[in-house]
């Protein structure tokens, strides 16, 4: 065999120019195809690209900033090619809104990695089964059926409030347990991230299996660690999802790391399915304690309503993989900006902090219902929100059907992409946008919050996060709990560097800050 090589490779190089000339001709023939394919049709424009690889050299690791170059030339509406995907992306407020409130931009891709990853909640014909149910009270999203019947849904509405109530009981005794670890380190350099995280998965953790666990418990370690190695999948762009056809190279496709997430996965699957049981064998009708509790219940009356019902025991279990996934990083991701921007802007911190004396005293619990009479600390967390967008770039939407966005035709089987950086930094819709001003979001007597619409930090439309209220309950709760208690600095000598890193969220790089217990 290697005779055979040697061979062949003295007859490769006779054909050298040969073999130029068919790899120029295939590029040319790419370029061409590709040029008339967009003038024939009504399809977003955008940058050419190169064969096989698309735009994705000239790519950085800040992807949401890249996008606003292209739409720069392109418009708020264009198409890229990343590897064998062509997507379109989305920038102005008006052609996202437009866009999320239809059908048709209900799916998610299915790509071989997020089928792995739950396969049940990802393909795109659940969600036309769910739409024919008719049972959502918030949005036409599996989300919002799964929070129609939980434990969390009678606690909220669609005004971006709730009545204070089990919900906020459980919240701040969290919240009291966090600021208690916080006392503990004594005004001490402290990476806040360590005990946020735990307290952030005990909340979901009590809504959901109805019991907290203590920081230092193994369940508990076992949580945090196995969330933030799935999370961590979901922060790159898998390769599958670039290049479709690499499954079909098995040795190629076992080492994406893919297999690695699955087994994550299938820890807590299994975690989950030891919790449901275990709520089964002891379900009492006349008593509901968590949201596993209420699921089962709806699904013994769905089931006597009609056999063959979407609510199942596999279902439940992906709401609860769902739940975990999505419900803890964005909210601590938040927290994290909240804490670290009191620190940077101490001004901004004694503001917040006179107020939350002027209502709360230094003694008393915050309630969310404190919110209405705080505007300066609402606003506060509302253009931290909007200065540091904490999710760039929306999780990746897909046609069910032909569409159009901003007038041009997006066809079915299409990935979309909504780019809220921009549009919470785009000079059209805010004033200075990179510059911090809390005051964009008070009435001109400063008395009370105005939001914007062009304000979308937990999206818009159809797929708008289900979970927004109790994001802003839990926010508040910790914001103000924490600036009641504490003064938040840096340690001496530290250089402010509001440096991130673009994952599913925009994360911070690691960091110390001190918290001072206020007399």
């Amino acid at each position: 065999m290697r005779n055979d090589i040697e061979n062949i490779i003295p007859k490769l190089a006779t054909y050298r120019n040969e073999i130029l000339l068919g790899v120029c001709a295939f590029i040319l023939a790419y370029i061409i195809m590709s040029l008339i394919k967009k003038a024939r049709s009504n399809y977003p424009p955008g940058p050419m690209g190169l064969p096989i690889v698309g735009y994705l050299p000239f790519i950085s690791e800040n992807l949401h900033l890249d996008f606003i170059e292209l739409g720069k030339k392109y418009g708020d509406v264009f198409s890229v090619k990343l590897g064998s995907q062509n997507i379109v992306v989305l920038h102005g407020t008006e052609v996202i809104r437009e866009a999320f409130n239809k059908l048709e931009f209900l799916g998610r891709p299915p790509f071989s990695s997020l089928e792995l990853l739950n396969p049940y909640t990802r393909r795109p014909v659940i969600y036309f089964r769910v739409l024919k149910l008719k049972l959502m009270g918030i949005n036409n999203t599996l989300w919002a059926l799964i929070l129609r019947y939980g434990h969390i849904a009678p606690e909220l509405d669609d005004s971006n409030t709730a009545p204070d109530g089990e919900l906020t009981l459980i919240l701040i005794d969290e919240v009291n347990h966090f600021v208690k670890v916080l006392k503990s380190h004594d005004g001490q350099p402290t990476d806040v991230k360590k005990p946020l995280s735990p307290s952030m998965s005990n909340n979901i953790s009590t809504l959901v299996f109805g019991k907290r666990y203590d920081f230092d418990n193994p369940h508990r370690r076992f949580l945090d660690e196995t969330l933030d190695e799935t999370n961590e999948f979901f922060s790159q762009i898998s390769l599958d999802f670039l290049f479709p056809w690499i499954k079909y190279i098995p040795f190629v496709f076992k080492n994406l790391n893919i297999d690695r997430s699955f087994t994550a996965v299938k820890k807590l699957d299994n975690f989950f399915r030891q919790e449901i049981d275990a709520h089964a064998k002891t379900l009492d009708h006349g008593h509901v304690r968590d949201f596993i509790d209420r699921y089962l219940l709806e699904i013994e009356a769905q089931k006597e309503k009609d056999p063959k019902t979407t609510f199942h025991y596999d279902m439940l279990l992906s709401s609860v993989l769902d739940i975990f996934g999505a419900g803890s990083e964005t909210v601590r991701t938040s927290i994290l900006w909240f804490i670290y921007c009191m620190a940077a802007l101490p001004d901004i911190q004694k503001k917040v902090h006179q107020e939350i004396m002027e209502v709360l005293g230094s003694d008393r619990n915050p309630e969310f219902q404190d919110l209405k009479s705080m505007p300066y600390t609402h606003a506060v967390m509302l253009e931290i929100m909007r200065w540091k967008t904490i999710i760039p770039l929306n999780l990746l939407h897909y046609t069910l059907g032909d569409s159009t966005a901003g007038g041009y035709d997006i066809p079915k089987g299409t990935v979309v992409i909504a780019n809220f950086w921009n549009a919470h930094h785009d000079p059209r819709y805010w004033k200075e946008p990179e510059e911090f001003k809390p005051e964009r979001f008070l009435s001109k007597d400063g008395k009370s919050v105005v939001k914007s619409n062009n304000f979308m930090p937990f999206s818009t439309g159809r797929r708008a996060c289900p979970g927004e209220s109790m994001a802003y309950i839990e926010m508040f709760l910790y914001f103000t709990s924490i600036l009641q208690k504490f003064e938040v600095a840096f340690p001496p000598g530290k250089k402010v560097d509001f440096a991130a890193k673009l994952s599913v969220t925009l994360r911070l790089e690691p960091f110390l800050v001190r918290f001072i217990p206020r007399n």
